[in-house]
């Protein structure tokens, strides 16, 4: 497949849905020569028929999903594509596409092209259905995670503490796959390369699940995931261990309503022991080891303040794209009224982007660099009241 197919390929894999390896090395496993398909399931691969091809990424997360229980259907979809490239069940052309051919099981939906008598698998996706139960059977947890040879984020396995000079606490809609990769990127912007970090797993329970925590964590009603975490900062503090955290989206709230339920002997409303630690005496040495940069905040920068200067916390830095709508809305940190109305204009891409294109996911880089994504990354790119918005804010400088 040419090098254009594939930059071509690697776009439709970012605007289809949510990605198992981080951008960078998404691109890097499709630079790989395509691999012959094997079938698992079988003792010897049949030489007749199409042969069934598999990009470096399709490849990588068929390796993935030899350990899910529907793993033996997959394998088996796959390999009848060696003999039905087209078939009438469960399978269709892509919409919008003359090239792509879709097939889906209970779990998995597998995307590929017909080139040459080949049948060429770029992309499985996991349903959202199955997906969702995934994300809702993963429980808070901490985990060591290191860069492989290729320098790609690795998860190493669950730990007990913070051993690492750097950690971070993901925010919503993250699977353990896509915070691993998504909040070593986010460190890498904060503090330069580094090649190892702890991370503090918040996982998912639905979008709405989601949301509710934070909302329950905003008023002082303190979640499970964020008593754990409490636990994770004070163990760190009490081993003398140095630490900079970057906190993402509601990982902010999170980090700012455990330092509060800290500085509040542990009381899981707010208004006890000193209404959101204004009332509570400074302890200022409590969690002296930890700093932290916020990204796309989610909580309010002003009224944690008061928080991290009570528990001896250093806040490094700010980190937000200002059109972010959860920094300047969720977060109610303003930005402006033309930072608000972008905002609400590039909603959508929060919610139904890609993450290049997300004002919110990736650690923002400057405007020039988003603009870019906007105009020829991957992602449905800028709609006509977004070019309109544009114009007008560009005129306002």
């Amino acid at each position: 497949m040419s090098t254009l197919s594939m930059q071509n390929i690697n776009k439709q894999i970012f605007h289809d849905g949510n990605i198992r390896v981080s951008p960078h090395e998404l691109t890097m496993l499709n630079n790989q020569p395509p691999q012959l398909f094997k079938a698992s399931h079988l003792t010897q691969n049949p030489e007749s028929g199409y042969k069934v091809y598999l990009s470096g990424y399709a490849q990588h997360v068929l390796t993935l999903e030899t350990k899910e229980a529907n793993f033996f259907l997959l394998s088996k979809t796959l390999n009848q594509l060696r003999s039905i490239p087209r078939p009438l069940e469960n399978g269709f052309a892509k919409k919008g596409s003359i090239d792509t051919r879709m097939i889906k099981t209970n779990d998995h939906t597998i995307m590929y092209k017909l080139i040459s008598g080949q049948v060429h698998v770029f992309n499985i996706q996991v349903n959202d259905s199955i997906a969702k139960m995934r994300a809702q059977l993963e429980k808070p947890a901490l985990y060591k995670v290191a860069k492989d040879g290729n320098g790609h984020w690795k998860n190493k396995g669950k730990v007990n503490d913070v051993s690492t000079n750097h950690a971070a606490v993901n925010g919503q809609s993250n699977t353990l796959d896509k915070a691993i990769w998504l909040m070593g990127l986010h460190l890498n912007n904060a503090y330069g390369e580094i090649k190892e970090f702890t991370l503090y797993h918040n996982p998912s329970t639905s979008t709405a699940g989601d949301t509710w925590e934070s909302f329950k964590d905003k008023l002082g009603f303190t979640t499970p995931v964020t008593k754990g975490f409490s636990k994770a900062l004070l163990t760190s503090q009490s081993a003398g261990n140095e630490t900079k955290w970057v906190a993402h989206s509601q990982g902010a709230v999170i980090f700012s309503e455990a330092v509060r339920y800290i500085l509040n002997d542990e009381s899981s409303w707010a208004i006890l022991g000193g209404f959101n630690g204004a009332f509570s005496k400074n302890k200022g040495q409590v969690l002296d080891k930890h700093s932290v940069t916020f990204h796309g905040n989610a909580n309010n920068e002003k009224r944690s303040k008061i928080l991290f200067e009570r528990a001896g916390v250093k806040v490094l830095g700010y980190n937000s794209h200002p059109y972010d709508p959860v920094h300047n809305i969720a977060g109610l940190n303003g930005g402006g009224f033309r930072n608000i109305i972008g905002s609400i204009v590039y909603f959508n891409h929060v919610t139904g982007g890609s993450v290049q294109q997300s004002p919110h996911t990736l650690p923002y880089e400057g405007m020039d660099n988003w603009n870019k994504n906007m105009d020829t990354g991957p992602g449905k790119g800028a709609s006509k009241i977004q070019n309109q918005f544009k114009a007008i804010a560009n005129n306002l400088k």
